[in-house]
């Protein structure tokens, strides 16, 4: 009985650590400042699904890596050598996969939190690339909710393939000045050809007054963001 609790303590300490860690990190209050009931709800629904998603994943992750380092250390090199390929190749192949199937959870957690100005970007920074899609197809909404963060989360992910939606917001008249100068300052870090085709364009037509401002709030916005 001792040998058999020796041998599995590890897993279980490594399973109870990674359980713990992402309980705290998809609490409902982390994100629930002043929740509402609605949004309290899709909030725990969100929360729940990435719960489930991240920890299996880092479940399986940790204990192969335990795993392998109790192979070297009993010297083990080829046993050890062969779970770190496995580990690797798990972790990435099937990371993607998790952090697909969370992109949209944590967008429902963005569209639903009640946090404070700072901390609104945050789950599109948790949720990484995957998202990108979504808040592209979102923000075409006018009237979408935290537009202007989802702008800048496209920035903070680098997601490039909303550079044509940017440029089509900065030459959209109809759109508000502060939202066509986010679109600026987006593609101005986005930093590729046509991004930068899309801002050298825009500049050489700009001749009113209201697009001279939206090229000079979106160089302010550009100079004064957050790196």
């Amino acid at each position: 009985m001792k040998t058999l609790t020796k041998k599995i303590l590890p897993y279980l300490i490594t399973s109870l650590l990674v359980i713990g860690f992402w309980k705290m990190w998809t609490w409902t209050d982390n994100y629930a400042w002043n929740p509402e009931g609605k949004e309290l709800l899709m909030l725990d629904i969100a929360l729940t699904s990435i719960f489930f998603y991240k920890t299996i994943f880092w479940l399986v992750t940790a204990n192969l890596v335990v795993f392998g380092l109790l192979q070297l250390r009993k010297k083990k090199i080829k046993t050890a050598g062969v779970v770190l390929a496995l580990t690797l190749t798990y972790h990435f192949a099937v990371g993607q996969v998790v952090d697909k199937k969370c992109a949209f959870h944590y967008y429902s957690v963005f569209h639903n939190q009640s946090v404070a100005e700072g901390y609104i970007i945050r789950p599109i920074e948790e949720a990484g690339y995957e998202i990108g899609p979504i808040l592209t197809e979102k923000i075409e909404e006018k009237d979408m909710k935290y537009r202007r963060y989802a702008i800048l989360g496209l920035q903070k992910i680098d997601y490039q393939p909303a550079t044509e939606l940017m440029g089509k917001l900065l030459f959209d008249t109809s759109e508000l000045e502060v939202y066509r100068a986010d679109a600026n300052e987006t593609l101005k870090t986005f930093d590729n050809e046509k991004s930068n085709q899309l801002l050298n364009d825009f500049r050489k037509q700009a001749k009113d007054s209201t697009e001279n401002k939206v090229v000079e709030l979106g160089e302010y916005f550009y100079e004064n963001r957050e790196k």
